[in-house]
């Protein structure tokens, strides 16, 4: 392990302060709306308390993928024809891209690259639980897919540094990816994305997401079925060259996840077959 690269680590996330930041009213909003009795006049409240973000979210709300026909002009009229849910999900676009949205240069990511993967991650994802008629879980498997490769944007300095030995681990000893980026640099991007979650004060359902989207049979009992979606997604979203980077081609999709999901032959490649339309919805959003 390159001791130093731990401990320089470890003073980023021990200082909130150098993490990734978003406006406070996204993880308000996320938490209120897995509160089952909330009232969307309070979301909607919360979220005008944040003008940039309002406005964005105006203008994602009438965009092709969000929009369903109806040219939407205030929150309040956002959250009656899109569903709170989906309000939630256009927010999630909004506030991250900023943080999202640049060059991940260790992981050989160009500006823009990340942003598609994740993108195409989240859509996808929302399409498995929709295929597998979770449709209450689908909004949350969204979300995660736009998050779960948030703790590149800490690491990617650091394994620039150390790409070659993170590799030459993975080729001799035979482990993963994200296993090596433990052993070489103290952590790996799941763990240093659960950190930046933490700090953002988002529920735990999504820190699993994060912490667990390359190893979901290593996930809690009870979230391994959303992680998967997410798992699952990113495996084909890799596959098909979707934000690849260094690290893609060291990943494998999970065959526990497959049958946890009680994902077909038949369906596997259908969801192959959805990657085209995919990328239209993520051009889109971005």
């Amino acid at each position: 392990m390159h001791i130093s690269i731990k401990e320089r680590l470890d003073s980023i996330i021990s200082n909130l302060d150098q993490l990734p930041s978003i406006p406070d009213v996204v993880g308000k909003v996320i938490n209120m709306v897995n509160d089952p009795n909330v009232d969307f006049k309070s979301v909607a409240q919360e979220i005008s308390r944040d003008q940039a973000i309002t406005t964005n979210l105006l203008k994602l709300c009438n965009s092709a993928y969000f929009s369903k026909g109806k040219e939407i002009t205030s929150l309040d009229r956002a959250i009656v024809t899109l569903g709170i849910k989906e309000v939630k999900d256009a927010i999630m676009v909004v506030a991250t891209k900023a943080v999202l949205n640049r060059a991940i240069l260790g992981y050989d990511l160009a500006k823009g690259m990340l942003w598609e993967h994740d993108l195409a991650v989240a859509v996808l994802a929302k399409n498995i639980a929709m295929m597998k008629k979770d449709r209450a879980n689908a909004d949350i498997a969204f979300t995660g897919g736009i998050i779960h490769d948030v703790g590149k944007t800490v690491l990617a300095i650091f394994v620039q540094n150390v790409f070659k030995d993170i590799l030459a681990r993975v080729e001799s000893g035979g482990v993963s990816f994200q296993q090596a980026e433990r052993e070489i640099m103290g952590y790996d991007h799941q763990e240093v994305g659960e950190r930046i979650l933490a700090k953002w004060k988002f529920p735990e359902v999504l820190k699993y997401i994060v912490r667990y989207h390359h190893e979901p049979e290593q996930a809690p009992k009870e979230a391994r079925k959303i992680v998967s979606y997410v798992h699952v997604a990113n495996s084909i979203c890799l596959m098909a060259g979707i934000g690849i980077g260094s690290d893609g081609l060291y990943h494998e999709l999970s065959e526990r996840a497959i049958t946890l999901l009680g994902v077909t032959d038949e369906e596997l490649n259908q969801l192959y077959s959805d990657v085209p339309e995919v990328l239209k919805h993520v051009q889109g959003l971005s």
